[in-house]
């Protein structure tokens, strides 16, 4: 028992937040959520949840009565400036990352054709 709450599980993905292909833990506890097993999910700050949508997804968990819970929100109130400030910079971080890969991708791609263009 934590601060009040007990917790019954622990969920972590090591993933984009804007793309859900590599959310195993999410979805995992998504079908939690729908199968009226979970009555409160704590985060730490919205974009942990989801970098986009999170309000849908408050929205969805409440149709299952499932409560999510911020803590951020709980400690400290920020301004709304400041919190599409944030929002907007990890968007951005979040599209540059794909842009990297995206880059590097076909960097990898063309050196290989070239090393298979030099062979043949």
């Amino acid at each position: 028992m934590k601060n009040g709450y007990q917790v019954k599980g622990l969920y972590k993905d090591i993933a984009s937040g804007i793309s859900f292909e590599r959310r195993k833990e999410f979805f995992e506890l998504l079908d939690l959520v729908i199968g009226g097993k979970v009555s409160k999910v704590i985060i730490t700050y919205k974009d942990r949840l989801s970098r986009v949508g999170f309000d849908l997804f408050k929205y969805l968990f409440s149709k299952y009565h499932t409560e999510i819970i911020v803590m951020s929100e709980l400690t400290d109130k920020k301004a709304d400036q400041q919190e599409i400030f944030e929002e907007i910079i990890s968007l951005l971080h979040a599209f540059s990352m794909r842009m990297y890969s995206s880059r590097r991708k076909k960097i990898k791609e063309a050196l290989e054709d070239k090393e298979v263009n030099k062979d043949g």
